[in-house]
């Protein structure tokens, strides 16, 4: 039985040698890949340290340009201003040229009529001078 005993015993401790062998493979293994984990880690950490620090240039830089957007706002606003008077100036100008416009065409049509009023005027003028030649003569006559 003896015999029995010691292989039985040496059974164990070889099957305890070989999951000992392979905790201890886990267990390299888990630390390589802890070893890695961290490397990796670390590296997103500068990495993110990097991204941080563009963030912040970015948002100084965004600031400074919505100021200076700003800034140049407030800068044009006269000039918006301005570009409304002329407008309404423009608005008034037009309005003034069209009702010259008007007038011209009302005068144009005063001139279009001109030679018509031009005879019935030399017509007026002839009869009121045969009438006042009449009158002399009957005046001549009767004297």
């Amino acid at each position: 039985m003896i015999p029995f005993i010691s292989i039985a015993t040496l059974l164990v401790t070889i099957g305890f040698a070989l999951i000992c062998i392979y905790i201890a493979k886990l267990l390299l293994q888990i630390s390589r890949l802890l070893k890695t984990i961290g490397t990796t880690v670390s590296q997103v950490e500068g990495q993110l340290d990097g991204t941080i620090a563009e963030t912040e240039q970015l948002m100084d830089s965004v600031e400074m340009t919505t100021t200076d957007v700003e800034e140049k706002l407030v800068a044009l606003t006269p000039v918006f201003h301005s570009v409304n008077e002329v407008g309404l100036a423009t608005t008034n100008f037009t309005e003034t040229v069209h009702s010259y416009a008007e007038k011209l065409a009302e005068d144009q049509m005063i001139e279009r009529t001109k030679p018509f009023i031009r005879i019935i005027q030399w017509n007026e003028f002839r009869t009121a001078l045969q009438e006042s030649w009449e009158r002399g003569k009957k005046a001549a006559n009767h004297s």
